[in-house]
């Protein structure tokens, strides 16, 4: 999820992008993070970790924080091999990174806030 959502993202600023007078603007600069297509794909891949870190709870032994702790250490490890956004101050590093670790953790808290902590185990 955490990939596909950026794409339908992208899909829809070009839709947008296309009605405008300077369609490359939108797509060109998806890596600044003072661009507002930025801040939309930063958003997907949080909504997308989030949707992860759900369907992590409900597969996952009841109760276990390893499976959102490795996750979280995976998403951390993976962002170093991104492209890095421009330019780059504490904010826009805390959001990069911060924003996929937090949604897999929100996502995992509300499932089993829920009840939807009756995975295998």
């Amino acid at each position: 999820m955490k990939t596909v959502l950026p794409v339908v993202v992208l899909f829809l600023t070009r839709g947008i992008a296309l009605g405008t007078d300077s369609p490359g603007l939108w797509l060109e600069h998806a890596d600044d993070a003072s661009h507002p297509v930025w801040l939309a794909l930063q958003a997907a891949i949080a909504l997308g970790a989030g949707l992860g870190g759900a369907l992590a709870a409900q597969l996952a032994p009841r109760r276990s924080w390893a499976v959102p702790v490795a996750l979280v250490g995976l998403s951390l490890l993976f962002t170093a091999f991104e492209q890095f956004p421009r330019p780059m101050n504490p904010m826009v590093a805390t959001v990069w990174a911060g924003g996929p670790c937090l949604g897999v953790l929100a996502g995992w808290w509300l499932n089993h806030r829920r009840g939807g902590d009756r995975g295998p185990g």
